[in-house]
């Protein structure tokens, strides 16, 4: 069991064999450079004079592609959840206002009576092609 970890370990110290693997392991010096108030252009030439080998434009989506790959969207954070039965007890009384909630007390409230404006209600005669 201990050569296993020692292997593993072994395996750890070395450099990642792709780029994006190297750039998802430098990713939180990556953030925390840019946290710190350094643009992204200065931490591609530092990085570049250390020896990386990468052109700006590919070096920025890959660190782009990385940090999205980082955070969990909205699907999958609703996919991957079980829902606690209080989550579920507040969705079941949102829905249950959505539904006691007219949806067309807006228009309700211009009626004739109340519309501003013109209140022109002609409709046309198909027969003749006049109005009614």
């Amino acid at each position: 069991m201990e050569h296993f970890q020692q292997c593993l370990n072994k395996l750890a110290a070395t450099p990642p064999r792709t780029k994006a693997a190297l750039i998802r392991s430098l990713l939180p010096g990556i953030e925390a450079a840019l946290r710190s108030g350094h643009c992204l252009n200065e931490i591609w030439v530092a990085l570049k004079g250390e020896g990386l080998q990468m052109s700006y434009r590919v070096f920025h989506k890959t660190v782009s592609r990385s940090r999205n790959a980082k955070k969990p969207t909205a699907a999958g954070i609703r996919g991957k959840q079980d829902k606690s039965s209080e989550a579920q007890g507040l969705e079941e009384t949102k829905v249950e206002t959505v539904a006691e909630r007219d949806p067309l007390a807006n228009l309700r409230r211009l009626e004739p009576e109340n519309r501003p404006g013109f209140h022109w209600r002609g409709t046309r005669n198909a027969r003749n092609g006049g109005l009614e």
